[in-house]
């Protein structure tokens, strides 16, 4: 036990350094996505998608399959899903699905990260980490309210398509 008043101050000043959640490589990744980049820089970055759906009005999602070292389940959604804008070839957002959930609290510092319920505070029955990052850009965990709290999806968003996407975090974040 440290008794002295000096070292326990100085025991709980360093302590949370400590205690941080070490990054994660595979969580990391959806960092190296700005949002600015165009449909051919994406394909330099990743390969030609396995797969491309034009089901959406105006929208067409790349699909990314995951590797076989990361498959859990026989019928996993893609590892990545890159959905574009069609009129402007504008990346909207990225999508990063993991076969097992993960702790992604290296990308969420307390500090930055507001927690959103839907459809609401009160009556909360989906809960999303958010994280501001630079220009329009919101980096979301899905399904986590608080650190320790693991997610199988990662979205990195432009906040002009909520409107579109999550009408009801977009009027959150009003």
């Amino acid at each position: 036990m440290v008794r002295h008043p000096v070292w326990g101050a100085l025991l709980l000043a360093v302590l949370p350094v400590f205690s941080q959640t070490a990054p994660n490589p595979k969580t990391q990744d959806v960092l190296r996505f700005t949002l600015n980049e165009s449909p051919r820089q994406i394909v330099r970055m990743m390969g030609p998608p396995s797969q491309v759906d034009d089901s959406l009005a105006g929208y067409q999602s790349w699909h990314y399959e995951f590797l076989p070292r990361e498959q859990s389940d026989s019928d996993p959604p893609p590892a990545w899903l890159i959905l574009i804008r069609m009129d402007s070839r504008q990346i909207v957002s990225v999508t990063r699905n993991f076969g097992d959930p993960q702790v992604v609290d290296d990308l969420f510092p307390a500090a930055e990260t507001t927690v959103h319920c839907w459809p609401s505070t009160d009556n909360p029955k989906f809960s999303l980490r958010l994280r501001k990052l630079s220009g329009e850009s919101l980096l979301l965990a899905m399904g986590t309210a608080k650190p320790g709290d693991r997610t199988e999806q990662l979205v990195l968003i432009r906040r002009s398509a909520l409107k579109t996407f999550m009408p009801w975090l977009a009027e959150q974040l009003q």
